[in-house]
């Protein structure tokens, strides 16, 4: 294991030489240093942090030295296996759940380079040296029955899924949870649509007003992301990835 120091907080790590570079990262603060900032802003000691994207566990190792409980949704096998490698070296309570939030009874994914492992794991494209599986599939209903406090916060990065996911995200306890930080991968959907690309490019625009809208209820707490994705995105003549933060209209507390 390797232990790693980021945002004041240490976490063990299986030791992957692959990722290196993105270790060095995380450890300088490079990496997405707004996702921490709002996870210590929304959670506390009487809360229950919804992983919903575990990944290989950054977020959810990290945020269980701040939070009551945590529970963490990841499909991917291979960074499920990593979860459950770290599971025994970590601090915390975290509760580790192999599945992909999805109303489904299954859900097929779709690996990125030809295996699993990778964060960009999808269920909207396909990678044609990659592999597919079928995955377990749970709800936000669900994870909300099993959450062990009142207070909850959401992590959701599911590399595109997002924009199907509308009904799930109506389902979020307006009541109880502070927080939602949201992943937006708008060059997943345009990539996954078919048609001239003026077409494919308004779809993907007005996907995502309609992703934005489904969390009526909360206060958007970062519009300007938005827009300065929109600002890259025309700039460089492609969609570009960015992340909402939607927040409790009594301001997260």
């Amino acid at each position: 294991m390797r232990a790693i120091t980021y945002f004041c907080k240490t976490v063990h790590f299986p030791d992957k030489p692959e990722k290196k570079r993105f270790f060095t990262r995380l450890q300088s603060g490079e990496w997405e240093p707004c996702t921490f900032q709002n996870i210590e802003r929304l959670v506390d000691a009487n809360t229950t942090f919804v992983d919903i994207g575990g990944w290989i566990g950054v977020t959810p190792y990290w945020a269980a030295q701040i939070a009551d409980n945590v529970i963490t949704v990841e499909p991917d096998p291979v960074c499920f296996g990593i979860l459950k490698e770290m599971e025994p070296q970590n601090e915390g309570d975290v509760t580790l759940i192999n599945a992909a939030l999805s109303e489904d009874e299954v859900l097929v994914l779709n690996s990125v380079g030809g295996g699993f492992g990778s964060s960009e794991t999808s269920a909207l494209i396909a990678d044609e040296t990659g592999q597919a599986i079928k995955a377990k599939t749970i709800t936000i209903a669900e994870l909300q029955s099993m959450a062990r406090t009142d207070k909850l916060c959401f992590k959701i990065d599911i590399e595109g899924y997002e924009y199907r996911s509308l009904a799930q995200f109506g389902d979020i306890d307006r009541a109880r949870t502070a927080g939602v930080l949201l992943a937006v991968h708008p060059q997943i959907l345009f990539a996954s649509l078919s048609g001239p690309v003026i077409v494919r490019a308004f779809r993907t625009i007005l996907a995502t007003l309609g992703l934005v809208r489904s969390f009526n209820g909360f206060r958007l707490d970062n519009p300007q992301a938005i827009w300065t994705a929109l600002k890259k995105s025309a700039a460089r003549r492609e969609f570009r990835g960015f992340d909402l933060l939607f927040v409790a209209k009594d301001g997260g507390r």
